[in-house]
């Protein structure tokens, strides 16, 4: 990239193939510096490293000095591959499921107490909740509260902020500070302000640590169907760059016509209301495995029963053809593909894998490391589009405050009115 706003990423999330979620667990050096080379060769400019909360931060104010070690050398490896890096910190919802240190999974009660106490009001107890959280390698029922106001929970955001980007936030490989993700699905945030502040409390950190890294926000499909949010056009007051996850998309499939249809969907939604460009995250479609036919199936993702598209490798392929394609013309800041590689089966029963299969095999390299046609259409889309002088189009701004007037009933129309379109 070479400026924000205007030109397009081209990136993927990194798993190990060998360690998959167990990555900075069992850091392995040797497979680490290789693969980030091969994911240089195929074309990709940024990856996106996933700092585990729960392996970078087992305590409050503890940090695992073991993990950013292994950070350091990951950070090396794609700065010789010639790769920028993204830094997500306090990822609550990866490879399927919702993540959350075994520490942050309980009530701030001498917080509660305390705000109570000032406000001379009521002590409300969240009773425990109905979505499962991976924690301490565990599920367990979600007991924290609001991730993006409780005191503790915010004032240890704001620790790790400080270690990860006091260490690395002028490290030559890091571009991108991302900031959460996911939040919004362990609990929504009180209101909309509370998100908004939030976004403001710790992008205000991580300017005053790492001045030159910039700081990336992200929405959801479960926050575009809530008044609270987090908002588009709030992330984007407070983050130089702003991302749309569309993995699960979340939406209805009885109106689809197209299986490109939900990324460029949400993304021209989100855009629209934060009146700008945003890149698309989690943009793909797992493939089949020996005996199994391509078509629709039932996932566990994020405790929620999802029906879900796994196709051939030849319909991967050509699904990361079509989408780059219209979502590079539609005005994307960039997309990012969920995973380099597939799992081997020996590590399908390693949480999240266990419960959440599209992970498995949504990769562009297949689990003993071949490539995947897919990997060919990488190579071919990063080669058009490297100094392309295309004028892309911006993307159209949506009416926000109607928009959020009803956010769960505009959504589904204009899901409806976009897919009669095509």
């Amino acid at each position: 990239m070479t400026t924000l706003n205007d030109a397009f990423s081209l990136g993927v999330t990194y798993w190990p193939r060998q360690a998959g979620p167990l990555f900075w667990q069992r850091y392995d050096r040797g497979a680490v510096r290789d693969e980030l080379a091969h994911i240089a060769a195929l074309g990709f400019d940024t990856v996106r490293l996933c700092l585990v909360w729960e392996d970078f931060q087992p305590g409050p104010t503890r940090i695992n000095s073991r993990a950013m070690r292994s950070l350091e050398h990951a950070l090396d490896a794609a700065h010789t591959a010639g790769l920028q890096v993204v830094l997500a910190l306090f990822p609550v919802a990866a490879l399927g499921q919702l993540q959350i240190p075994a520490w942050a999974n309980g009530p701030d009660i001498i917080g509660a107490l305390q705000r109570a106490h000032r406000r001379q009001s009521l002590l409300i107890v969240r009773p425990p909740g109905l979505v499962p959280v991976l924690t301490g390698g565990w599920y367990r029922p979600v007991r924290c509260g609001d991730l993006f106001s409780e005191p503790m929970i915010v004032e240890a955001q704001r620790y790790l902020v400080r270690e990860v980007a006091g260490y690395f936030g002028d490290h030559p490989a890091v571009r991108i500070l991302q900031i959460g993700e996911g939040f919004e699905r362990v609990h929504r945030p009180e209101s909309d302000q509370a998100a908004d502040h939030w976004f403001e409390t710790i992008s205000e950190e991580l300017r005053q640590i790492a001045p030159h890294a910039a700081c990336m926000g992200v929405v959801s499909p479960v926050g575009l169907k809530r008044r609270s949010g987090p908002r588009p056009e709030d992330v984007t007051k407070h983050c130089a760059l702003a991302g749309i996850v569309v993995d699960p998309p979340e939406t209805p499939i009885e109106n689809q016509t197209r299986h490109t249809n939900p990324a460029a969907y949400l993304h021209a939604l989100a855009a629209g209301l934060a009146e700008r460009r945003m890149v698309v995250i989690g943009v793909g479609m797992p493939t089949i495995t020996e005996g199994e036919s391509a078509g629709w199936f039932e996932d566990d993702l994020f405790g929620q029963t999802m029906i879900l598209y796994r196709g051939t490798a030849g319909e991967q392929a050509e699904f990361i053809n079509t989408a780059l394609e219209r979502l590079y013309h539609d005005g994307a800041a960039g997309v990012w593909l969920p995973a380099f590689a597939d799992f081997p089966p020996d590590r399908w029963q390693t949480p999240p894998l266990d419960r959440t299969r599209r992970y498995r095999t949504i990769g562009v390299i297949d689990a003993q490391g071949r490539e995947k046609p897919a990997a060919a259409a990488i190579r071919d889309i990063a080669r058009r589009f490297r100094g392309a002088a295309t004028k892309r189009s911006q993307p159209p701004a949506v009416d926000a405050e109607r928009y959020w007037s009803n956010p769960v009933r505009m959504f589904r129309d204009w899901w409806k009115e976009f897919n009669s379109r095509e």
